[in-house]
């Protein structure tokens, strides 16, 4: 090995580590693993150890410790760190208090954390930024745990933004093209994202990838339907985070913990032109009206599409008594059934909405021209992996259609999925069975020509 150019030693020491992905992150034990063998690799020789350093610490680490950020502070002190692309900053403990209880979290801590974020401009070779909130937290109206609180949030972006702006400054540094926020609150902040200094940053990015967590109810999550964040984000994230840096945005990655799209609050897109645009990945996203789908098909330079637990809504059923007008939603593209349909209440509100996944293959073949990558799954963790396109494939899972009675239901792991017909008869309406022939015809139609191009 001796004999090999330096070059080429250089790249064959970097495959001893594979790119992180947040789960590793999370699990330290995953993470050790994983850098185990460019550890012992720098131990052989100066040279190895001069060629492995800079891929040991081409991802580095600031999470919420009890020990406060000492490690953190002593390596950004160290000429190494210098060899850093890509910061993963986690403000919660790594099992993330699984009850939703933050009353555990120490204030000095979480105050040092805060203080840490500002150094990142220090880093002059950063390009990625990773950074995860808590999965729990609050709403204005929702009666919760101690859970990472609003005000928390806001603070971690006060710091972060700052410090990527004075970064952006020094002609020297690269700019961060690429930002992921997993649990980023659904409480829009519009002091905030109406910033220069936002908008400053924002202007670099080019790989925009967003989790979006709603708040946690002790109630259940039956409860936070109602709450006003519900209704009002998905407008403000079109409106702030995404149409202002559409003219430049490469890829894109939308993913919501509940299914979002259509109840309570609606996002179709209109208008959002992203001319650039390659990468798509939506995450939870429901279709729920004939023209919602309209803003994924006018985007002609997509070649990749990726769509994770996504469904059609077939059924609409608010239950009686619920004030369901408060939604202010249009109802023109369903159709009314029958007071009591589905064996429902005499008061209930039903709506059917027939559009299939069989017309949204076909219009996607049809508009999408340059498409040579399309992904519909359902099976992927119940986690944020916008850096794993390998976990999802396209098959015509039982899950693509789901009903809103209330709330959101897909009956997981079972092949029904709607409500029970009155009882003569007592049949089960599935609505993935009685499409089955021609989706699977248009998805292999899509699939064909993909494959063809």
């Amino acid at each position: 090995m001796e004999n090999l150019p330096q070059k080429l030693l250089n790249l064959i020491l970097g495959q001893l580590i594979e790119r992180p992905t947040p789960h590793q992150y999370r699990d330290t034990t995953e993470w050790r693993d994983n850098i185990r063998y460019l550890c012992q690799a720098r131990l052989v020789c100066q040279q190895w150890n001069s060629l492995a350093t800079p891929h040991l610490f081409r991802n580095i680490v600031l999470a919420y410790t009890e020990n406060k950020t000492q490690a953190w502070d002593q390596i950004l002190d160290s000429e190494v760190v210098q060899h850093a692309r890509s910061v993963y900053i986690r403000t919660s403990p790594p099992d993330d208090y699984p009850n939703g209880d933050w009353g555990e979290i120490a204030y000095e801590p979480y105050q040092s954390l805060l203080e840490s974020i500002k150094r990142i401009e220090e880093l002059e070779n950063i390009e990625t930024l990773y950074l995860r909130f808590s999965r729990h937290c609050r709403g204005s109206e929702t009666f919760a745990s101690e859970v990472e609180g609003s005000r928390d949030r806001q603070q971690v972006l006060e710091n972060l933004f700052p410090a990527m702006h004075n970064r952006r400054q020094v002609e020297r540094n690269r700019p961060i093209r690429s930002l992921t926020i997993e649990n980023l609150q659904n409480l829009p902040l519009p002091h905030f994202t109406s910033s220069n200094l936002f908008k400053d940053v924002m202007k670099d990015v080019d790989h925009l990838h967003l989790m979006v967590v709603e708040e946690y109810d002790d109630d259940g999550p039956d409860w936070h339907m109602h709450c006003v964040e519900r209704r009002i984000f998905e407008p403000y994230l079109h409106r702030e985070w995404l149409t202002p840096f559409s003219n430049h945005l490469v890829s894109l990655t939308l993913y919501f913990h509940d299914f979002w799209g259509v109840i309570p609050g609606a996002f179709d897109g209109k208008g959002l032109a992203l001319p650039l645009i390659k990468t798509l990945t939506l995450g939870n996203y429901v279709i729920g009206r004939h023209r919602q789908f309209d803003w994924v098909l006018n985007q002609k330079s997509l070649t990749s599409l990726r769509m994770d637990k996504c469904a059609i809504v077939s059924y609409i059923i608010f239950p009686a008594g619920e004030q369901w007008q408060r939604y202010e939603l249009s109802t023109h593209d369903w159709d009314e059934c029958p007071a009591s349909s589905f064996d429902t209440q005499e008061n209930d509100a039903v709506f059917s909405f027939t559009r299939t996944w069989e017309t949204v293959f076909d219009d996607i073949r049809s508009n999408l021209p340059r498409l040579s990558d399309f992904r519909f799954h359902c099976e992927s963790p119940d986690t944020f992996f916008p850096v794993r396109p390998e976990t999802l494939f396209a098959t015509l899972h039982k899950m693509r259609y789901c009903v809103f009675d209330g709330r959101w239901m897909i009956l997981a792991g079972q092949d029904m999925v709607g409500v029970r017909m009155p009882s003569d008869g007592q049949f089960e309406v599935n609505r993935a069975e009685e499409t089955e022939a021609g989706d699977d015809r248009a998805l292999k139609a899509l699939l064909e020509e993909i494959r063809m191009r």
